[in-house]
Formats: C-alpha cells, structure tokens, sequence
C-alpha cells in the first residue's frame, strides 16, 4: 500500500489520496475531480479486497480548552479529572443572579426543516418491527434514476461509483417499483442519486403515480434541463425540490460545475419560474438550494446566501463534502475549520421565509477528537441501512450508496425482480445482516455517510443502559 500522496489540483491547491498501489484504476473514470482523475475501479475489487489503512495513531491527546486548568483527582486505583473554568472577569461579575423567576430570557426559535440530524421519532412502528426482528419496509429511499450526468461537478462523489453514460432506470420497471413502494409502505422516496434524474424521461410520471399512492417524493437536481412543462406537476406532488448549486454567480458555477455561464443563467430563470408558479397555486412544495462545500467554493458562500433570497427559494443549506474510503475527491476536512465566521454569517441572510442552514454537526467534525474526525465513529456497528435504503441509476439494489458495485453487497435489480419480493425475500435481509456482522464502520465507511445519524440514533437505543425508567 502506498502512503499518502500529496498532489496539487488545478486550482494549486494541496490535496490528498490515499489510493493503495494494488487498486484497480478505472480506464474511463468520467470527468475530472477536484484532485484529479484517477479512481478506483470498484468492478473489479475482489470481495476480501484489502481495506485502506488510514494514518490514524490512537490518539491520547487531552482536548483543553484556552485558559483552562486541569485538576487530577486520585481514589484508590482510579484517577479522575477536573476541568477548572477560568476565573470569571469584572465583566463576567456582573452577570445577573439566576433563578429570580421573572418569565424566560430567551426563546428558541422553531426549525422549519431538520438538515443536521434524523426523524427517527416519528416512525415508531418500523422502529418496533425491527426490534422484534419483522421483516419491513424502508422508511425513505435514495435512489438514483441514471447513471450520467449533464454537468461535472468537481465534488462529485458519484463519479467513484463508475458512472456509464446513457444507462437509466427503464420506465416500466420504475413505475412497477413506485406501485411495489406503495404495496409495502414506503413513506418516501427521494430522486437523489449517482446520476441527474431530470435525465430519465420517466421521472415526472413516477412522481405523479407515487402522489396517487401516498408516496412522497423528492428531488435533488441541477435543474438545467428541468422540462418545465411540466413544472405544475412536480411542484404540486413533490414534497420539495433542491438545486445542487454550488456557486452564487456564473463564474463560479463555470469553475465549480464545470458547466457554462449560460447554464447558470438558465437555471437561475427556471428557479425563479418555479417560485412564481408555486405562489400563484399555493403549491406545498418546498424549494432549495444546496452547496456542497469546498475551497474552490469558499468565495462563493455569501454571493449564494444572497441569491437564495433574491430567487425567493424556502432555503439554502451548506453541508460538508463527502469524500470516498480512498479519498479520491481529496477533502481535507480541517479546511472548514477556517471559515466558521464566513458561515455564521451565511446564516444572518434568513428571514421569516428564507432559511439559510450549515450542517455544523458534519461540517465541524474536524474539530472533534483526532480519532472521531478520521473517521471512527460513536457506534460501532451499521443498523440502520434497512430504514434508508438506496439504489443506484441502473436499477441495482444496495444496502448503502458506497457499497455500488461490490457485488457482496448486491441485493437484486428492480428490472429483473419485484421489488415487493425482494423486500420480503431472504437475501434482501441476509444483506442488510451481513452489514451489521461484517462491516468495521470505522475502517469500511467513509466520513459522514447518508446513515450515520440514524445509526447513533439506532445504536443507543440497541446498547441502553440499566434502569431506563429513571429518566
């Protein structure tokens, strides 16, 4: 295996892979990531292919705040500490006494939407299934409905996932599956995945279908292609629809995208198009933007904060860019921890009816501990693959978006099989089984995967502790 390399991208920044020397490469590994073009081949990776062993020394540094003092206290064989807070101030003196009982100093204001966490809470029945060991349906899916796209987006993970250009989810088998969803009730399904679903012909009459069996639905896009023809119908039976876009004017958008100036242009009218039509029939939809974050687009923060607002979009959240088990994209996650007022400012653009959201808790995890932000979790073990479920382009059933093409993993392919059967069929559950026996979340999975709340969430309820009833 080889260390670490350290490699300049287009834009002269230093960037980082850790791809072993025996990976197989991909021979058309698609467009031109931010690092560079060289991916693994994940086809071809045998079953017992050797895990990357990242750099990452146990770490027994003491975290210690500034100003700080640290007391050890000694009992018996055991040693305990205690952080000391610093003396207060003249300024700090002078806080008012608590507890005079005179009505709250402070309210929490309500969250429209829930980016940095889960709703696990509120699906208590499948939660129940699975603790008595039933067989279920997924609460949400995620699921591509191609394997291509019309753009180039520097972060893009799905690149990494051997993208095939023209491969698609076939219509009469995407609308056999929206009717299976319905059948096994499914509460969600979200066209977010390794390709552009705007790409499929048959994305707009599946949405149509799963309104009329109490699916919801979703869409994360880049919206250049959006056939807006049909905007009345989207915007009346999606739950809510999100723009991947990365850039707040068009030369960031030609760098960050890879796509043209006119592009940006395009998409901006086609937003603006969707807001107006969405007022005038007090359409639910919701409608946002997203900005998957990253040096180049640094500069780009504020100028998108600002054009969310000028568009009229319900929100834009910022979230961290998700980087592949052998770091092909090249994310350096301490770069976040420079721009943390940049962000905090971000959020000053919302408003009664504008929502500008950092997924903090992902974003800041290079602040964490040595050993949770390289990517060892607080849990151990992978639960929560059943409730979210994902599914790639060409139809292909897996347990996790990272494990595409690793044919251990592989669960069945929505044109051979119903999906109906295959939920309630036996390999559907030794998969998701074999996740949890086989799978070293700590070593296997990359940084801030699409099940890591739900797992923290699924773990501690697993592992609880004596004596639950005294809360």
């Amino acid at each position: 295996m080889n260390e670490p390399t350290n490699k300049k991208n287009r834009f002269g920044k230093d960037t980082i892979t850790n791809i072993p020397d025996d990976a197989p490469i991909a021979k058309s590994p698609g467009h031109k990531l931010r690092t560079s073009n060289v991916i693994v081949d994940r086809k071809v990776l045998a079953d017992e292919e050797k895990k990357l062993l990242a750099n990452r020394p146990d770490s027994k540094k003491l975290d210690k705040l500034e100003d700080q003092e640290l007391e050890y206290i000694k009992y018996e064989d055991q040693v305990g500490l205690i952080r000391k807070p610093p003396e207060p101030g003249e300024e700090e003196k002078k806080v008012e006494i608590p507890n005079l009982f005179t009505g709250p100093s402070f309210r929490n204001p309500p969250s429209r939407f829930r980016f940095d966490g889960h709703k696990m809470m509120h699906h208590l029945d499948r939660i129940a299934a699975w603790q008595a060991g039933e067989k279920f349906a997924p609460i949400h899916i995620d699921m591509g409905l191609t394997k291509f796209c019309n753009t180039a987006c520097i972060y893009c993970y799905a690149v990494v996932q051997n993208m095939t250009k023209g491969t698609m989810i076939g219509r009469d088998a995407l609308l056999r599956y929206i009717e299976d969803c319905g059948r096994l009730g499914v509460r969600s399904i979200g066209f977010i995945g390794d390709g552009e679903p705007t790409l499929n012909p048959a994305m707009y009459d599946a949405t149509v279908l799963a309104k009329q069996l109490g699916i919801d639905t979703a869409m994360a896009t880049n919206g250049i292609i959006l056939d807006m023809d049909r905007a009345d119908e989207m915007l009346r039976d999606m739950t809510w629809i999100r723009f991947n876009l990365s850039a707040g004017d068009r030369e960031g958008f030609k760098r960050v995208h890879q796509s043209t100036e006119e592009s940006f242009d395009l998409l901006v009218e086609k937003i603006k198009a969707l807001v107006r039509t969405k007022k005038e029939n007090n359409y639910q939809c919701t409608l946002g933007l997203q900005m998957v974050l990253i040096p180049e687009c640094f500069d780009q923060v504020i100028k998108e904060a600002e054009l969310g607002a000028e568009l009229g979009v319900d929100y834009f959240v910022i979230k961290h860019c998700s980087d592949s088990e052998y770091k092909e994209i090249g994310i350096d996650y301490d770069n976040y921890l420079s721009i943390e007022d940049l962000l905090k400012d971000a959020e000053t653009y919302s408003n009664d009816d504008y929502v500008v959201q950092v997924k903090w808790n992902k974003i800041m995890a290079a602040g964490e501990s040595d050993l949770y932000k390289n990517g060892y979790r607080k849990y151990d073990v992978c639960y929560g693959t059943p409730f979210l479920l994902q599914i790639s382009g060409n139809g292909k059933i897996y347990p996790c978006g990272p494990f595409f093409n690793k044919e251990r993993f592989y669960i069945g392919d929505l044109h051979e099989q119903s999906f109906f059967d295959t939920v309630m069929g036996d390999r559907y559950w030794e998969v998701h089984q074999d996740v949890v026996e086989s799978v070293d979340v700590h070593k296997d999975c990359a940084i801030g995967c699409r099940q890591d709340y739900v797992n923290k969430f699924l773990w501690d309820l697993k592992n609880g502790p004596e004596h639950v009833n005294f809360i």
